[in-house]
């Protein structure tokens, strides 16, 4: 693997940074695109998107650490060490939710047809981070003797599932899904919530290839956590609002 993709004298460049640069650069032109096509301010929706970036930021290294916390209470000053990863999808998902709902309420925005612009560039960006996830040799596999094994963990030359390619794959697949399903939905707010379904489905299966620690003795936190969303927002699409269509 390749953490570390460049180095200036003392300074190195971090895939998982660059990756995760490159992600939001991405959605936030895809986004700036989508508004200008209906009718947003460019800037406007690309402040938004400076916000949610950061608040999710925020919200996954949080969980991430709580998920770890037996590790960094013992090494402290390595909480704000993010530059090579350490960040936990579910609470950057909580964290953009609260900042789009925030935002998009003091501004006065609609937060359907936001959250609905939002969610293929989201699935798209995700496919980018989770090549980061590749290089920097996290968020690997179980051991296995596939012939598309891959020796993914850092500092492991043992073959493994690339579940980080997994995820990746599953996710363009999922935004390519998105697109052909955004013209199609009842309801604004709609294609946001088929995002967390086909999201949690993908993290459900992807986690048994996946080496994470079991919770309650047959499932990951992830599998769990995966269980809880995609029942949420299955929920909601067959009840809310009922069948009415989506209107501009």
């Amino acid at each position: 693997m390749f953490p570390v993709i460049l180095r200036i004298g003392n300074i190195e460049v971090f895939a998982y940074g660059v990756m995760l640069a490159l992600a939001f650069a991405v959605g936030a032109f895809g986004l700036s695109r989508e508004a200008g096509k209906i009718g947003f301010s460019e800037d406007r929706i690309l402040e938004m998107a400076i916000w949610i970036m950061v608040t999710a930021l925020v919200g996954a290294r949080i969980l991430y650490v709580l998920i770890e916390l037996p590790f960094y209470m013992a090494n402290p000053l390595l909480v704000f060490a993010v530059r090579s990863g350490g960040l936990s999808f579910h609470g950057g998902l909580v964290g953009g939710i609260l900042a789009g709902l925030v935002y998009t309420r003091r501004y006065k925005l609609p937060q359907g047809i936001i959250a609905d612009m939002t969610s293929p560039y989201l699935a798209l960006g995700y496919a980018i981070v989770r090549i980061g996830c590749l290089l920097n040799g996290c968020c690997f596999g179980r051991p296995a003797d596939v012939p598309w094994a891959l020796p993914g963990a850092y500092l492991d030359g043992t073959l493994r599932h690339p579940t980080q390619l997994y995820a990746s794959m599953a996710a363009l697949l999922i935004f390519v899904y998105l697109l052909y399903r955004k013209n199609i939905i009842r309801f604004h707010g709609q294609l946001f919530l088929e995002f967390i379904v086909s999201y949690s489905i993908y993290r459900f299966i992807v986690e048994f290839y996946r080496n994470a620690a079991m919770a309650g003795g047959f499932l990951t936190l992830g599998q769990a956590a995966s269980i809880v969303a995609a029942a949420g927002a299955y929920t909601a699409i067959r009840l809310w609002p009922l069948g009415r269509r989506a209107k501009i």
